[in-house]
């Protein structure tokens, strides 16, 4: 949901509608978020619980890396397309872990 929000986003060319897609985005994202904490200290030794957290924290470098390659991106193509493929990226990189870990699924 969350990459199709963004693509539905920067195909928007009505405020409000951007504004609602803009809400549903932060909502995702806020949701996918917390769960993949939880699924991470769930399935976590409690002995290595904080090192494994740091590590996931850690990722957040990978915002920098996406940050600086949509940047470059929007400088080429636009900032609505950079969106639009950064959505669509995100999204196809979603349904691939989906079909290519079906044990993924079963996590509760």
């Amino acid at each position: 949901m969350y990459g199709i929000c963004v693509v539905a986003f920067s195909t928007s060319s009505w405020f409000g509608l951007s504004v609602v897609l803009m809400a549903l985005t932060g909502v995702t994202h806020v949701s996918s978020h917390a769960l993949v904490q939880t699924v991470i200290q769930t399935y976590s030794p409690s002995e290595f619980r904080g090192r494994t957290m740091a590590i996931f924290q850690m990722s957040h470098v990978m915002l920098t890396v996406g940050s600086m390659l949509i940047g470059s991106l929007a400088w080429v193509v636009g900032a609505r397309w950079a969106v639009a493929l950064m959505g669509t990226a995100g999204a196809l990189a979603m349904l691939a872990i989906y079909w290519a870990l079906p044990h993924a699924r079963s996590i509760r």
